[in-house]
């Protein structure tokens, strides 16, 4: 049963950030429609016409935690321009898996939003997506535009990551810098098969 929240004097600022807080703690193990606004305002210990101050309806407050929890992703993977190139892909790996393990439920809230049905949902997700393949893009080909199927590679594997991540804050079956590894491979045969794919394209075009 959900521990009911306390009733504490809070600042705007703060109580909405609290209710994002609670809504990633049930979005990222439940259904949307299996959580109800009577449960989101006794965990906040509010009434639910208060929560309706914040948020006017449950789907806001879906839409409005889905996007706190891809931002806080995007914020806290940032890779660090101080590094080369090769050494910020791997890095960036770590932070990711890194950030998902001590963010658990804001990763899989933006993971499940992935597999949601609202389109606004999945569009902010989305928006995460392809902004972490640009991060990646711009690493691999920094001086180039990225061929397409590289460009599809990528983003597929970013999407097999947040897979992979997901299956291992579930089952947790191995450690960390396991998980880093397994990604830093795949992500290098990913690229890899596009760079040849490619270039086998433009051989055949050539000629």
């Amino acid at each position: 049963m959900a521990e009911r929240g306390l009733r504490r004097r809070l600042s705007v600022d703060e109580r909405r950030a609290e209710l994002l807080r609670i809504g990633m703690r049930l979005f990222s193990t439940r259904a949307y429609e299996e959580i109800w606004v009577e449960e989101i305002a006794e965990l906040a210990g509010i009434s639910r016409g208060l929560l309706y101050h914040y948020f006017p309806t449950k789907r806001d407050f879906y839409v409005a935690v889905s996007r706190e929890a891809a931002a806080e992703a995007g914020a806290l993977t940032a890779p660090d321009p101080s590094l080369p190139p090769s050494e910020r892909l791997h890095a960036g790996i770590d932070a990711f898996v890194r950030y998902a393990e001590e963010h658990s439920q804001g990763f899989l809230t933006a993971y499940r939003g992935s597999l949601a049905g609202d389109p606004e949902v999945r569009a902010i997700v989305e928006e995460g997506r392809q902004r972490q393949a640009a991060r990646i893009l711009e690493l691999v080909a920094p001086d180039d535009e990225p061929p397409p199927l590289l460009c599809i590679a990528v983003y597929g594997w970013i999407a097999l990551a947040q897979s992979i991540i997901a299956r291992w804050l579930q089952k947790r079956e191995a450690t960390r810098e396991a998980v880093c590894e397994l990604l830093s491979g795949a992500l290098s045969g990913v690229i890899a098969a596009a760079m040849e794919a490619d270039e086998r394209t433009r051989s055949l075009v050539g000629n």
